[in-house]
């Protein structure tokens, strides 16, 4: 036995993946979890809450059921980071460890930008996208925006996802001809980092259905009173439901650890995740990947899962003394729900030379179902 500490801060995709992986390669040391919440919340089944498929707490399992794993939950703010020190304080207590995955994703700024908080729905949380499906079950007509308010931000397809959503749940109810629906975003194009084949196939998606897209668009502020969105060297646009997408930051913890780089995130090296600091590993959304092309990775919980399985096989490694594993590859996928029972699918090799190589499936009924079956497998093997 060797008596290491493993910590891992945060108990989101990244950090439930990372403890389970740890704790089966390591039976003989101690893994814990941190998180304030404790509650696991699965992003990836969100916009099922939209179209009212789920509610927030189908989605939702108890971070405390590690515990019958072997896997040490501690309910508890994260206040500092230590990397010298090798501690971090919690609640007032410093916890030492050995070996540290900081899984603390991105935070959400929706006070950033003047007006916005009072304006719409954060669908980037389940309490928001609950108050969003409520609205668009007695919407009669008008305009509805979805606004991507910053780059970047977290699972690229939701937004789209959301809009498709949307266009469905109002042709059931027969108010759809009454309603305009728009995408208002920051990027030059549908999820810009897969390439031009991703984005093409997102707005195919969009296009039988009349929605609308305004691309390169910048956000300054929303007048709730008025009802309009208020942007950058461009006319206002008008809404009667706004639905957004906040701006992201790196948590304040992880900031004031002087972890973070340049750009507000953390750099880390693309295939093993490591940091400038001895034994130290960020995952996730918090991190920043350059790829060869020069654009950043998404966020996504797809590439958070990965980095886990990473991270924990290269821990492992280190404490046993044995061989370090294969660096993680940039493989990467994403289910994209449309409605009516129906969703799409991309995968691809996000490190790939120059340029990713990304390929879509046609969206289908099948793949609906391959989503809802990888739900129940996740909630299966990680809980």
């Amino acid at each position: 036995m060797s008596g290491k500490t493993v910590m891992v801060l945060g108990g989101g995709i990244g950090g439930v993946v990372a403890a389970n992986k740890l704790h089966h390669l390591l039976r003989d040391d101690r893994v814990v979890v941190v998180d304030k919440s404790p509650k696991h919340s699965f992003t990836g089944s969100y916009m099922w809450i939209l179209n009212g498929s789920r509610v927030g707490s189908q989605v939702e399992k108890d971070l405390s059921s590690l515990n019958k794993k072997g896997i040490e939950f501690v309910r508890g703010e994260v206040a500092a980071i230590d990397p010298d020190g090798g501690r971090v304080t919690v609640d007032g207590k410093d916890m030492g460890y050995d070996h540290l995955v900081v899984s603390l994703g991105a935070d959400l700024d929706p006070g950033s930008i003047p007006g916005l908080t009072r304006a719409g729905h954060n669908i980037y949380t389940v309490d928001g996208l609950t108050q969003a499906h409520q609205e668009l079950t007695k919407f009669n007509g008008g305009r509805i925006v979805v606004a991507i308010c910053r780059m970047p931000y977290k699972c690229p397809a939701a937004p789209y996802e959301a809009a498709l959503i949307i266009d469905n749940m109002l042709r059931s109810r027969g108010v759809r001809e009454k309603t305009e629906i728009e995408i208002i975003t920051w990027e030059p194009a549908p999820m810009p980092v897969a390439g031009p084949i991703m984005g093409q196939a997102i707005l195919s998606m969009m296009e039988p259905g009349g929605i609308s897209y305004k691309p390169n668009s910048t956000i300054n502020s929303i007048d709730p009173e008025t009802k309009q969105v208020l942007l950058e060297g461009a006319d206002p646009i008008p809404y009667d439901l706004l639905f957004y997408i906040p701006p992201h930051k790196c948590a304040q913890v992880v900031q004031e650890a002087g972890l973070t780089g340049d750009g507000g995130w953390v750099p880390v090296d693309p295939g093993r995740l490591t940091t400038k600091h001895e034994n130290l590993y960020v995952i996730g959304d918090a991190t920043s990947i350059k790829l060869p092309n020069g654009k950043m990775l998404p966020k996504a919980g797809v590439f958070a899962h990965k980095h886990a399985e990473t991270v924990a096989q290269e821990i492992a490694a280190r404490i046993k003394g044995s061989e370090a594993p294969k660096p993680y590859d940039g493989l990467g996928y994403c289910f994209i729900e449309i409605g009516d029972g129906t969703a799409g699918f991309a995968k691809g090799n996000f490190y790939a030379e120059p340029d990713p190589t990304i390929k879509a499936s046609k969206p289908g009924k099948l793949l609906h179902w391959q989503k809802v079956a990888f739900e129940k497998y996740w909630f299966w093997k990680y809980f």
